[in-house]
């Protein structure tokens, strides 16, 4: 019965851990970009307007999933003059 939970446990740490996709790359000019279709953009939230860390989620020409991070403003920076 033990065995069964921990064979369990494994196997949902492996799944998350595999949920989460490839390591974020960070953005340097030097980049080379290869960006065939955006998944997904994530920008940290943040009340005020500040510089913030984002992530993007895309696919490349190989069809590769990867993410990029990069610095950007935050949402909060659309509302102020």
């Amino acid at each position: 019965m033990l065995l069964k939970y921990l064979i369990a446990s494994l196997l949902l740490v492996a799944g998350l851990a595999q949920a989460s996709g490839p390591e974020v790359e960070q953005y340097t000019y030097q980049t080379k970009l290869d960006i065939a279709q955006v998944l997904r953009t994530e920008v940290t939230p943040t009340p005020i307007c500040k510089v913030t860390d984002a992530v993007l989620t895309y696919r490349d020409s190989a069809g590769e999933l990867r993410k990029l991070g990069y610095r950007t403003l935050s949402e909060a920076c659309k509302t102020e003059n």
